[in-house]
């Protein structure tokens, strides 16, 4: 009980401060082509991510241990020479 009451006077202080701090005029406009322009941002982001997810979770999934280094996926010339022995 002695330690919640700093404790929460402090949180309140911290709170009016940054209420303080933060409700000053910032004299600046926002137009549309800077919120295009953020979304743009984030979206090109998430692009991103997505595409070194997809080129990095073989290397992900043997370093969580979850797949062992051997399970190489098949790819396009392994995929043909596979069909190509099997059809002779």
């Amino acid at each position: 009980m002695l330690l919640k009451l700093p404790l929460s006077l402090f949180s309140v202080f911290l709170a009016l401060l940054f209420f303080v701090i933060s409700t000053s005029s910032a004299q600046a406009y926002l137009d549309a082509g800077t919120g295009s322009m953020l979304l743009q941002l984030l979206l090109g982001g998430v692009a991103g991510l997505a595409i070194a997810g997809k080129l990095y979770w073989h290397r992900f999934m043997v370093l969580l241990r979850l797949r062992s280094d051997s399970d190489k996926l098949e790819g396009p010339e392994e995929l043909s020479r596979s069909r190509a022995s099997t059809e002779k």
